[in-house]
């Protein structure tokens, strides 16, 4: 087996790393495309440098590479999918050509043709795949409409595009999945990245990133509860709420620790929470509350709306808002209903949750937080929807 993995392995490393690109800039204008243009053998290079037919080409190739690959390991003897984690040496053999100095091409595209055979594969062997693929459809279109058509937009759809088909995949099946996606987006973002792109100065100044980054943390409360039980869930929920309204109520009570305490966490709190609860005391009071009210299937649910659909609101409406609702704006409100009904789908197949509910409780906690009201968004997100999917779901005697 040892001798047949290396050999696949041998040949995917030398079938990745020949370079159409750069054997056609050669034959065609006699440069080394690696040393003009984007200073690469990938294909928008090539592109741009040798013109649309032999981009056409070399992306068929670059595509096919990994696909090629897999196809050789398995007829030597490695069974699926390891034959497909094997062909990861393509994408090797692509980046790192022995014969060009290991100075080849960035693997985008070859790494991007295995994700597309999975993501296929899925689709027309797993029958309830259709209900994931008109998803990822409607949120491909929610996002064009809000950011355009961007070259950014890839990196909001490939994560969520993996996230759909690794829930109908093996474990073995995904993790391969994972280590080509994960290639194909850090490539993607790193080009962006490179091309000058980033975030507005009012989001990068307005979104407290510490916290925007630990909102998923939140997930461990549906992970313990699963674990565990309703007494203990309620008692944790319970203690981690009473220490941050405790630590509100000391910071409010006097007005030269508020003071400190701002200054000190200003990455932290945010200046309209100087004199009010912070929005972490109000996401963690409502998580208590949603425990306590809801059966657990229902209140697990609820929260992921404020953690997901709250989280990307903000980043959509602040990026990309341009059309006013009430004090937010629309490109916001999709973007809570996108993330949400996302985030409702894959835990309706974990948990064999109902996912018509978790669309009504995404669009509740999406109508919630755009509503021209005093209750913050955190604690309304998650009482709204928790309640809308309880009594939807007794009506029609889901739950």
């Amino acid at each position: 087996m040892a001798l047949k993995i290396t050999l696949s392995m041998l040949c995917g490393y030398l079938l990745g790393s020949f370079s159409p690109s750069y054997f056609l800039g050669k034959l065609l204008r006699g440069i080394d495309i690696r040393e003009v243009g984007e200073r690469n053998a990938g294909i928008i290079n090539a592109y741009k440098i040798l013109g649309p037919i032999p981009a056409f080409f070399t992306t068929i190739f670059d595509l096919s590479k990994g696909l090629i690959s897999a196809f050789i390991a398995h007829k030597i003897g490695i069974g699926y999918p390891i034959n497909f984690l094997i062909s990861y040496t393509a994408v090797l053999g692509h980046v790192f050509p022995f014969y060009l100095k290991l100075k080849g091409g960035q693997g985008e595209a070859t790494a991007m043709g295995i994700f597309l055979f999975f993501f296929f594969r899925t689709l027309f062997m797993k029958s309830d795949f259709i209900i994931a693929f008109l998803l990822l459809l409607f949120y491909v279109l929610g996002l064009i409409y809000i950011i355009g058509l961007s070259r950014i937009l890839g990196l909001y759809i490939l994560p969520i595009a993996f996230l759909l088909v690794a829930i109908h995949s093996s474990t073995l099946e995904w993790v391969t999945i994972l280590i080509f996606t994960a290639h194909t987006f850090a490539v993607s973002l790193r080009n962006r990245i490179k091309s000058g792109y980033k975030l507005s100065e009012r989001t990068r100044v307005t979104i407290k990133w510490s916290r925007f980054a630990a909102r998923p943390f939140a997930l461990l409360f549906i992970i313990i509860y699963y674990q565990t039980s309703r007494s203990f869930i309620l008692k944790l929920a319970g203690a981690v709420a009473l220490t941050f309204l405790a630590f509100d109520l000391i910071r409010l009570s006097k007005a030269g620790i508020n003071q400190a305490i701002m200054k000190t966490l200003s990455f932290a709190f945010k200046t309209k929470e100087e004199k009010t609860f912070s929005s972490m005391t109000h996401f963690t009071v409502a998580s208590f509350l949603s425990f306590l009210l809801f059966p657990r299937e229902t209140s697990c649910c609820s929260i992921l709306f404020p953690v997901f659909g709250d989280m990307f609101a903000k980043l959509m409406g602040l990026e990309y808002g341009r059309k006013k609702l009430f004090e937010k704006t629309l490109e916001g409100f999709l973007g809570y209903i996108s993330f949400g009904i996302i985030a409702g789908y894959v835990y309706s197949k974990l948990a064999n949750f109902p996912f018509l509910l978790a669309i009504i409780g995404a669009f509740s906690g999406a109508i919630s937080e755009v509503l021209p009201w005093k209750l913050d968004d955190n604690l309304s997100g998650a009482l709204f929807s928790g309640l809308a999917m309880y009594y939807f779901g007794k009506i029609l005697n889901w739950l």
